[in-house]
């Protein structure tokens, strides 16, 4: 009868680790997973910020190189209206100048 109980006991004991180890496993695997998927996550959130800042870098260049392109042609047509205010006075100036290369007045 005493050795019936141990064994009982004995069996008990046995079920109890063996429960413990399935516990540990599974909670290892959780762990595991959950490691796992915080690096999936991680990564996304990486490559999505990575993503965002590319395309506001190629916005913001293709709206400076717009704006370069504008102010461009702002300055062409400036230069170019400043080309036709002196040109009635190229001739007197031309003159004036070789005047002065000349030593005359």
């Amino acid at each position: 009868m005493a050795s019936e109980q141990v064994n009982r006991i004995i069996e008990a004991e046995k079920k109890a680790a063996e429960i413990e180890q399935d516990g540990r496993t599974k909670a290892d695997e959780i762990l595991a997973k959950a490691q796992k998927q915080a690096q999936n996550d991680y990564q996304e959130a990486l490559v999505s910020a990575r993503k965002k800042v590319s395309d506001l870098y190629e916005k913001n260049k293709t709206d400076g190189s717009n704006e370069n392109d504008a102010s461009d042609s702002a300055a062409e047509q400036a230069a170019e209206k400043l080309r036709d205010d002196a040109e009635p006075n190229r001739e007197a100036a031309i003159e004036a100048a070789m005047k002065i290369l000349m030593g005359r007045n």
